[in-house]
C-alpha cells in the first residue's frame, strides 16, 4: 500500500498564510468591510467614515447619497492613486516637503495636547451665558452699530494713491473691486457687514466708529497691508438672547482657553530657560 508523506505543520502554516493571502488580493465583492482596493490599499469602511467625518458638513450630507457616496468614494480612490505614484518618485523625501511635515505634526500634537490639557475641561454652561447676556445690555440691546467696506492694499503709497482717486470722485467700491488685496470682500466692492464699536480693533475703534455715512477714513496700518474704511450706513438693533446664545458662549470658552493657555505658558517658562536675541530680532 502507498503510504502518504506527513507534510511538517511549518509548512501548513505556510501554505495557510499564501492562500489566506491569495484571497485577500482577489475580488472585494463579497467584502463586508472593503469598499476597494487600490494596488495593495485597501479603502475599507472604517476609513471611509473616519474621512467622511472630517470633510465639511455639507459634503458629508453626500455621503449618504448614491451618487455622492459614489464621487467621494472615487476621490478617495483617485488620492490613493497620486500618493502612491508620489511615493514611487520619491517626492516624500525633499527637505522641503519633510520641514512641511514636520510642523504639520508639531501643530497637530500641540492641538491634541492642549485639548487634554486645557479645552476637555473648560465648561461654559446656559446660565453663565445668560448672565453675561443680561450684564452687557449694550452689546445686545439698542446696540449701535455701523456698515464697512474697505480696501486692502500692500503699503503706504498704494492706500495715498487710493485717497487721491477717491478725492477725484471714483467710487469706493469700484475702487475695492479693482485694486483691493482681501479677494473676499473685493467681491462684494468692499463690504465687510455690520460692527459694534467693541468688535472693531482697538487702534481704529474711536475713530472709525465715529464717522458719518459715507465718509472715509485715512489708511490704517494693519496686519494684512494698509486698510481704508467707508461707513454706508448706521443702524440700532436689538438681539434676542437665544439668537447671540452660541456666540456668547464661544467667546466665554475662548475667553477662558486663553486664560488657561496663558497660566500653562507661564508655568512651562518657569520649568525651562527661555532667552529671546532681541538685537537679531530688531
Amino acid at each position: 500500500m502507498h503510504q502518504h508523506r506527513r507534510i511538517p505543520a511549518f509548512t501548513l502554516t505556510i501554505l495557510a498564510a499564501l492562500a489566506l493571502a491569495a484571497c485577500g488580493r482577489g475580488d472585494i465583492s463579497r467584502s463586508s468591510q472593503v469598499l476597494a482596493r487600490v494596488g495593495d490599499k485597501e479603502i475599507t469602511t472604517t476609513y471611509f467614515d473616519r474621512q467622511v467625518a472630517n470633510l465639511p458638513e455639507s459634503v458629508q450630507k453626500l455621503s449618504t447619497q448614491g451618487e455622492g457616496k459614489k464621487a467621494i468614494l472615487d476621490a478617495f480612490v483617485n488620492r490613493e492613486l497620486l500618493y502612491a505614484d508620489a511615493l514611487k518618485k520619491k517626492v516624500d523625501k525633499g527637505a522641503e516637503l519633510q520641514q512641511k511635515i514636520e510642523d504639520m505634526r508639531k501643530e497637530m500634537v500641540i492641538n491634541t495636547y492642549l485639548q487634554n490639557e486645557i479645552a476637555g475641561r473648560i465648561k461654559v454652561d446656559d446660565k453663565e451665558t445668560e448672565s453675561f447676556y443680561n450684564a452687557n445690555p449694550s452689546e445686545f440691546r439698542n446696540r449701535e452699530e455701523i456698515r464697512i467696506s474697505q480696501i486692502v492694499v500692500p503699503d503706504q503709497a498704494t492706500a495715498e494713491e487710493m485717497l487721491r482717486k477717491l478725492g477725484i470722485r471714483r467710487e469706493f467700491g469700484d475702487l475695492a473691486q479693482t485694486y483691493s488685496t482681501d479677494k473676499a470682500s473685493a467681491a462684494r466692492r468692499g463690504d465687510v457687514g455690520w460692527f459694534s464699536r467693541k468688535r472693531l480693533p482697538e487702534n481704529v475703534r474711536d475713530a472709525v466708529f465715529t464717522l458719518r455715512v459715507g465718509e472715509v477714513s485715512k489708511p490704517y496700518k494693519m496686519a494684512d497691508g494698509y486698510e481704508i474704511y467707508r461707513i454706508t450706513d448706521r443702524r440700532v438693533t436689538s438681539y434676542p438672547f437665544e439668537k447671540v446664545k452660541d456666540v456668547i458662549k464661544a467667546q466665554l470658552y475662548n475667553e477662558k482657553l486663553q486664560k488657561e493657555l496663558k497660566t500653562l505658558v507661564e508655568g512651562l517658562k518657569k520649568e525651562t530657560k527661555v532667552q529671546v536675541n532681541e538685537a537679531l530680532l530688531k
